[in-house]
């Protein structure tokens, strides 16, 4: 369930872009592309609730932001007010110091975007160790490209 009418129009707008933002951020699927109904899937609530959030008309109940920080691994109160850091300390998604990719570029591959949803399920220490082990592929492999010149 939201809560309306509590908090000016503008306030709600500036809301729903920030969630966006976050939610493009973590490479969720767009508007229009399934956001809605996947974000309903997830965190167990109506349609209905997610879609006012999205747009702008309704803030979502505690549990809710709660449940949509931790998806988006933003602070609730930068999620909520816009206010203090929307990252704690050295946890952007995308890595320190990186950016949100522009919204709406790139499309994913289904089995990119599969295993983005389940990388957002898995706990902080367990993503933190596959982002490790990637890292050191990448690595790996730059550096053998690098011998072979």
């Amino acid at each position: 369930m939201s809560t309306k009418k509590t908090s000016t129009s503008s306030e709600r707008k500036r809301f729903a872009q920030r969630l966006n933002d976050a939610l493009d951020n973590i490479q969720f699927p767009a508007l229009g592309a399934g956001r809605r109904s996947r974000l309903s899937e997830l965190l167990e609530v109506p349609a209905e609730d997610v879609n006012d959030w999205l747009s702008g008309d309704a803030f979502p109940r505690t549990s809710a932001l709660v449940k949509l920080s931790d998806l988006t691994q933003t602070r609730s109160n930068w999620l909520l007010s816009g206010q203090g850091e929307p990252y704690h300390k050295g946890n952007n998604p995308r890595g320190p110091g990186k950016t949100p990719p522009a919204t709406g570029s790139g499309k994913l591959s289904k089995e990119a975007f599969d295993l983005g949803l389940a990388w957002m399920k898995l706990p902080r220490l367990q993503r933190e160790a596959i982002a490790r082990v990637i890292t050191e592929l990448l690595d790996s492999k730059a550096s053998s490209q690098h011998n072979q010149k």
